[in-house]
């Protein structure tokens, strides 16, 4: 069941349980009336999934200091979700299968404590909330997951 959900509120409440960790740097940029249609608890699932992988696999390269940067922007009758990390990012090769379950970019498996489900997971709840899901290598390093949802009124 899709209804307005107030999106700072929901990133608030997900990145509660990170702010205590000192090698976890998150920067939010929502405007704070921002209105999405989804289901709340499945967006929270969604974004909190997003900063569990970024924690586990986001690590600067230079300092080992995991910086997300969670920002979002009105689009017409949509919004377009951004959450970004400053890691090694992963192969062009491996960027295409990152959403395929028990798939695991290189990087990844040298650390892999969980499934492999998690960006499948993802992608998929986001799919049932009406929305796209896409995870791209960010220009400045790291990964890009781009999220597109209905915007509420």
């Amino acid at each position: 069941e899709l209804t307005p959900v107030l999106l700072s509120a929901v990133v608030s409440r997900c990145i509660t349980p990170f702010k205590s960790q000192p090698r976890m740097k998150i920067d939010v940029r929502l405007p704070e009336d921002l209105q999405v249609l989804a289901d709340p608890v499945e967006l929270g699932r969604v974004i909190s999934n997003l900063l569990e992988n970024a924690r586990r696999y986001g690590q600067s390269t230079s300092d080992g200091i995991t910086r997300v940067t969670i920002e979002a922007a009105q689009q017409d009758e949509t919004v377009l979700l951004r959450l970004s990390d400053q890691g090694p990012g992963v192969s062009e090769q491996a960027l295409q299968h990152l959403t395929e379950p028990f798939f695991r970019g290189d990087e990844a498996r040298t650390f892999a404590t969980g499934s492999g489900l998690g960006l499948a997971i993802v992608e998929r709840a986001v799919q049932r909330m009406g929305g796209t899901f896409t995870v791209l290598n960010h220009s400045g390093g790291g990964l890009l997951a781009l999220m597109k949802f209905k915007r509420a009124r």
